[in-house]
Parts: C-alpha cells; sequence; structure tokens
C-alpha cells in the first residue's frame, strides 16, 4: 500500500516540463503519421496504408462518402481514386492520453473517372495510439472555397 502511494505521488509530481517534452515528442510523431500516410497515399503503397491505419477507420472523403479501412485501401489499390499529390499546410495537432487531433488545409491532385481535379481541402483527423504508434481513425474533409 504503501509503495502504491509513493508511487502515485511520485506520478503527480511530474515535472511540467517532461509532460510538455513528452506532449512535443507525441505531436512530432503524429506529423510523421501524417506524412507517411500521404506518401504512402501518393505512392499507392496499400501495403504502408494497412499499418499506418487503424482497423476502425472511418474516412469521409470530400464527396462525403464513409469508407471503412478496407474499402478506402481498396479505392487506392484499384486506383478508383489516384492522389497524385497532397500538400497540407496549417497544420495543427493537438495531442490528449493516447489520442491526437489534427486540423489544417491541403492542396490536393487527385486523378478519378471524371478525370484529373486539384482543390483545396480543409480537414479534420483524429489518431489513436496503439502498440507504441501513432494510427488515424477518422479523417473527415470538405473543399475549401476558392
Amino acid at each position: 500500500m504503501v509503495l502504491v502511494a509513493l508511487l502515485a505521488f511520485a506520478v503527480g509530481c511530474t515535472p511540467p516540463a517532461n509532460r510538455t517534452i513528452a506532449r512535443r515528442t507525441a505531436e512530432t510523431e503524429v506529423r510523421q503519421a501524417q506524412r507517411d500516410r500521404f506518401e504512402a497515399m501518393t505512392r499507392q503503397d496499400v501495403a504502408a496504408l494497412d499499418t499506418l491505419l487503424d482497423d476502425e477507420m472511418n474516412y469521409v472523403s470530400t464527396t462525403a462518402d464513409l469508407q471503412s479501412k478496407p474499402q478506402f485501401i481498396g479505392s487506392i489499390k484499384k486506383q478508383t481514386v489516384v492522389y497524385e499529390s497532397i500538400a497540407p499546410v496549417e497544420v495543427k495537432v493537438r495531442v490528449y492520453d493516447g489520442l491526437a487531433l489534427a486540423t489544417g488545409r491541403a492542396q490536393m491532385r487527385v486523378r478519378n473517372a471524371a478525370g484529373v481535379s486539384s482543390f483545396g481541402i480543409r480537414f479534420t483527423e483524429v489518431y489513436l495510439r496503439r502498440d507504441g504508434q501513432w494510427l488515424l481513425t477518422a479523417w473527415e474533409a470538405t473543399r475549401s472555397k476558392s
């Protein structure tokens, strides 16, 4: 019992600097997970995407289509949608216990059955920390006004 009390006291006395460092480290990791995912999308690397996406992911595209992880990866594998480029800007990441929220804008160049289109988006992402890795579990984007 004394050991538990001492452990609780030590955790409660963790200097704010350590928490700040941990938050900054997590933010850096989330930003890297985002870069890795965007790169995998533009390279059509479905094996990499499989490791970067949470199994329970929901992906809401700019056309309001809702896709699960298998559906999203399938659309890239079949080249139903080809992400030619994704350039994020103004990304803000907030980190909580095992969860991160990222918001920002991006310029996209996408090819599909209708042809090639370039457009801006605003997006919201939710990441979960699982087995030491940040995984995208939710994405929602809307086209920006030009």
